[in-house]
């Protein structure tokens, strides 16, 4: 070959190669770009759906203590109903825990609307049907108890005990395991969340590592022939 047919051959081999290489690069460049853009945008989301699941399990959870509270006020009623101050001091809380257990479940409905869990939506709607009906029947069992006095004897308090005793207990079970439901639901979300942005983690990382070596081979293939070229 003569000297301008290998300087020739040489620069089509340098541009060739210059000209891969530099797709190479344009290419994991973008690629990088969008990975970057789609993993953080996965996180925001997945960290967003946490705090949201966080804030329904946390209401969930106030909603069972709530009603905890309630119950053992009502105990406390049944206890010391004969003092009509501490009657009324606990039929007051008695009350008020009952409203907040309400507020909770209210919190539980939209929030769980929100994230588009429907069914958590259908089931929280039978537990506060369920907390009115029970928490009407305590009170007006009290109220046909007292019969319009200040207070209720130890006597009576026995037998409203009796007529009511475990009406509590299915719901309470229900609320509970409600509760958990949501907690473990939560989570498995987190999980979730930590896998999905580590596999994409690692596609990214060895498709990075993958690009720079078939660079690596380009790049020794054309030196190769750049110093064949020169040898001629």
């Amino acid at each position: 070959m003569s000297n301008i047919q290998k300087s020739l051959a040489l620069r089509r081999t340098i541009a060739s190669s210059a000209f891969t290489m530099f797709m190479l690069v344009a290419m994991v460049g973008l690629f990088s770009l969008f990975s970057i853009w789609s993993i953080n945008r996965a996180w925001i989301e997945g960290t967003k759906q946490t705090v949201q699941m966080d804030s329904l399990s946390r209401a969930a959870l106030d909603a069972q203590v709530s009603f905890k509270v309630q119950v053992q006020e009502w105990k406390n009623i049944l206890l010391r109903g004969d003092d009509p101050a501490l009657l009324d001091k606990y039929l007051k809380s008695f009350q008020t825990h009952a409203v907040q257990t309400q507020e909770k479940f209210s919190q539980v409905t939209v929030e769980a609307r929100a994230l588009g869990m429907n069914d958590l939506v259908g089931q929280t709607q039978k537990l506060v049907d369920t907390h009115k009906s029970i928490t009407l029947r305590y009170e007006t069992t009290l109220a046909e108890a007292q019969a319009g006095t200040a207070a209720i004897s130890a006597t009576v308090a026995r037998q409203v005990d009796v007529s009511l005793r475990g009406v509590d207990r299915d719901l309470e079970n229900s609320i509970g395991l409600f509760a958990d439901e949501i907690v473990n639901f939560g989570i498995q979300e987190r999980s979730g969340l930590e896998a999905r942005m580590q596999d994409r983690y690692l596609t990214l990382r060895w498709f990075i590592i993958s690009v720079i070596a078939f660079s690596l081979v380009i790049t020794a293939y054309v030196l190769t022939g750049a110093l064949r070229s020169t040898r001629s």
